[in-house]
């Protein structure tokens, strides 16, 4: 499958024309206001904002959807291996979860079956200079971003176009389509619902909270936000608990720890589930890409998608060569704090980076098809206006196995290494269907 990523659609690419033609101190206004617009409405990092990329992304409907099928697939097909894993090689699966938590490894022993009904898990995507994307990997424990992309979204539309600002309600919007996924998770609670919308302390994330609870009350349904020393936890069926705080935060025997480990009592998602975004599982999900147990769509998606990954336990030095085409990650990183990439690092430091890597525990490192995507010069909103940069793009794309929750929407991220992260200075692009960014200009 190709994306309309860096070969732009017209509107697209039309409106970054409209930008190089801006006198700059036009330009800057525009990318001040757009800044300013997006933070109101939710992009920000704590008291920081998040780069809001002026340069806008559109995608054809048809591949919008297409990712939207194709996440969804993975995502139930990465249970299925977990599932394979835990209950006929288990041998396997405690080799690949070894680093869990202690309240992590409670859940994956004797509750498992609960982290299945997963309310939402995000796919991130590369695409290569065609346009050809393939799935790097899953997040299913915190799968953040759904209001930075509808803040992205939003806020460039009103400073853009504020007279047509109401085109963008023909969006999808990645926020709504959480709270329908969480209402119809919580379908078996007593009405009216009480959700409480669990964080840590001094999350920077916070904001995107701060904007769910404001969309449910808007639907008239009862939300707050809750720290740990704040939450209600007595098992009344009206409360629904909404999860963003990482497990290994929390002790066992704490009475939050112990909620985490009864997840049907209190009502509670994203349940504990941290083995399904290891990346070790990810490699099993390469590797059992023709597997029986899934099914004829989920062979198909893994086999288009899912790049070449495996534990590098499973392969030796001399399979990877210079490392050129590879990528090494540690299993259980997030925020690509440990990710060495072959063509950067050179064939010296690479191989002693490997060398590094086999002196860890079994199963603490994957190895990764190196998916090569290009920057592409875009114009970026930063605190003196708009700067053009040469961005790395990603997409990250929500999928839900709630029954009837239809499948999820896509945000894009940006920055300027190959490493796409948020936290470690990227931005977020304002995505548009194709159709919608159309009737903006």
């Amino acid at each position: 499958m190709k994306i309309s990523l860096f070969d732009l659609t017209p509107a697209a690419r039309g409106f970054d024309e409209r930008l190089l033609a801006m006198s700059e101190p036009d330009r800057d206004e525009l990318a001040l206001e757009a800044q300013r617009c997006a933070s109101a409405l939710g992009l920000m990092r704590g008291p920081t904002p998040i780069p809001l990329v002026l340069s806008p992304c559109a995608l054809p409907r048809v591949e919008l959807n297409g990712l939207g099928r194709s996440a969804k697939l993975i995502t139930s097909a990465i249970v299925k291996v977990a599932r394979h894993l835990i209950s006929r090689q288990p041998e396997r699966a405690r080799l690949l979860f070894h680093h869990l938590s202690p309240l992590e490894r409670e859940a994956l022993e004797t509750r498992w079956e609960d982290a299945e009904e997963l309310l939402h898990a995000r796919i991130d995507w590369f695409a290569d200079a065609s346009g050809t994307v393939r799935a790097l990997e899953v997040n299913a424990t915190i799968p953040a971003m759904q209001v930075y992309s509808d803040a992205a979204a939003k806020g460039w539309a009103q400073a853009v176009a504020p007279g047509r600002v109401q085109a963008v309600q023909q969006n999808h919007s990645n926020a709504a389509w959480l709270l329908d996924a969480l209402i119809l998770a919580a379908r078996e609670r007593k009405t009216p619902l009480r959700i409480q919308l669990l964080h840590r302390d001094g999350d920077p994330q916070v904001t995107e909270l701060l904007a769910l609870r404001a969309l449910f009350r808007e639907r008239g349904v009862e939300a707050r936000t809750v720290t740990p020393n704040e939450v209600i936890l007595d098992g009344d069926p009206h409360r629904v608990l909404y999860r963003h705080l990482f497990a290994r935060n929390v002790e066992p025997a704490s009475p939050l720890g112990r909620a985490f480990l009864t997840p049907k009592l209190h009502g509670m998602w994203n349940r504990v589930d941290g083995w399904l975004e290891t990346k070790g599982l990810y490699a099993e999900l390469s590797a059992h890409a023709k597997a029986a147990y899934l099914t004829d769509g989920e062979r198909a998606v893994l086999q288009e998608f899912v790049p070449w990954t495996r534990v590098i336990d499973d392969v030796s030095d001399r399979e990877l060569g210079t490392g050129d085409t590879y990528v090494l990650k540690r299993s259980h990183d997030y925020g690509g704090k440990s990710v060495v990439i072959g063509r950067e690092a050179g064939p010296a430091a690479f191989r002693q980076a490997l060398a590094r890597a086999r002196t860890d525990d079994p199963a603490s490192w994957v190895i990764q098809e190196l998916i090569d995507a290009p920057s592409q010069g875009r114009f970026l909103c930063t605190s003196a206006g708009a700067r053009r940069v040469d961005l790395h793009l990603d997409v990250s794309t929500y999928a839900s196995l709630i029954e009837g929750v239809p499948d999820g929407g896509s945000v894009i991220r940006a920055a300027p290494g190959r490493i796409v992260n948020i936290a470690g200075g990227g931005g977020v692009a304002p995505l548009f269907a194709d159709e919608v960014l159309q009737a903006l200009l």
